[in-house]
Formats: structure tokens, C-alpha cells, sequence
């Protein structure tokens, strides 16, 4: 599985987590998930591929 795959996997795990998090959730652990999946997105945002230099 490429590192893009693995890193969408994850982003969607995450945004599960976080959209059907129960009411009670503390904020602590809600601003912990949402740091996770900004950092995710991020990572995903910077990744290069190989692909990319190839099409070029």
C-alpha cells in the first residue's frame, strides 16, 4: 500500500472519529483528534510522488 493510500486511510478514520464522536466527548480529546487529522491532512498536502515528475 503506497503512503498516500495509508495516509487517506487514516484521514478518513480520523474524520470518522471526530463526525460521530459522542456529545459527551471532552474537548481535550475532541481538539486532540481534530490536531491528528490537521496533521494528517497536512502530510498528505506535502506528499510528493513519484508519479507527479513523470507525467511532467
Amino acid at each position: 500500500m503506497s503512503r498516500r493510500s495509508e495516509l487517506e486511510k487514516e484521514i478518513a478514520i480520523a474524520q470518522s472519529r471526530i463526525d460521530d464522536a459522542p456529545k459527551n466527548t471532552p474537548q481535550e480529546i475532541m481538539e486532540a483528534w481534530i490536531k491528528e487529522l490537521d496533521s494528517l491532512s497536512v502530510e498528505l498536502n506535502n506528499l510528493y510522488d513519484d508519479n507527479e515528475l513523470e507525467d511532467s
